[in-house]
């Protein structure tokens, strides 16, 4: 019984405050653990790390998987990246509200990051980062493998995927088909430890 209303309480303490960005963070991850990979939010020096590997240009476009609180979408913004060369896809409602809220410059496509050339299929602006917060390791194995093949076609030829872990062992799995891998780094001051993958397609024989 006291878990139960402890339970009780814990719930509605959510709902009070769901237009809390870390609020909003664990409601989605208590609706679905494995499409969160964590309870935690993305540290700020993690951002910063994912943003600092972004390539600017004025006439590509940024697209963000997995927007969340909007910690990495925030850090581009710091770096000077304009809010209308950034496109942020999420699935979870809770958080595209939140994130509307936050950034209301941003366009916000809500679905699912494996359908994701049909998502941008209104898009004429090429696709030069797509930065990606999505837990692959978590997801099933169909599921990761559909996102991954997507990522070539959505592309530019010289474009980078950017992602991050919290499994810090290499793992050629994860890779998208054609790509590799570019540069890691490791981020030690984040809950829990991370790492930092850029991808880039291997080039033409």
């Amino acid at each position: 019984m006291k878990i139960k209303k402890q339970w009780s309480v814990f719930k509605h303490w959510l709902n009070r405050n769901q237009q809390d960005d870390k609020v909003a963070f664990v409601k989605s991850f208590l609706k679905d653990p494995k499409a969160m990979g964590s309870i935690y939010p993305s540290s700020k020096r993690l951002a910063k790390i994912m943003a600092s590997y972004a390539v600017f240009s004025q006439n590509q476009l940024i697209v963000e998987l997995g927007a969340g609180t909007g910690a990495i979408t925030q850090a581009m913004l710091n770096r000077g990246i304009p809010p209308e060369r950034i496109i942020a896809v999420e699935s979870s409602l809770d958080l595209v509200e939140n994130f509307r809220a936050h950034f209301p410059k941003i366009k916000v496509i809500v679905g699912d990051a494996s359908h994701l050339a049909e998502l941008l299929k209104n898009e004429n602006r090429p696709v030069g980062t797509i930065v990606s917060g999505l837990p692959l390791r978590s997801l099933s194995k169909e599921m990761t493998e559909r996102i991954l093949s997507v990522i070539p076609e959505v592309l530019t030829p010289h474009g980078r995927y950017i992602q991050f872990t919290y499994d810090l062992r290499n793992n050629a799995r994860f890779y998208p088909q054609q790509y590799q891998l570019a540069h890691k780094k490791l981020v030690w001051v984040n809950v829990p430890p991370a790492k930092v993958e850029v991808y880039t397609m291997l080039p033409q024989e």
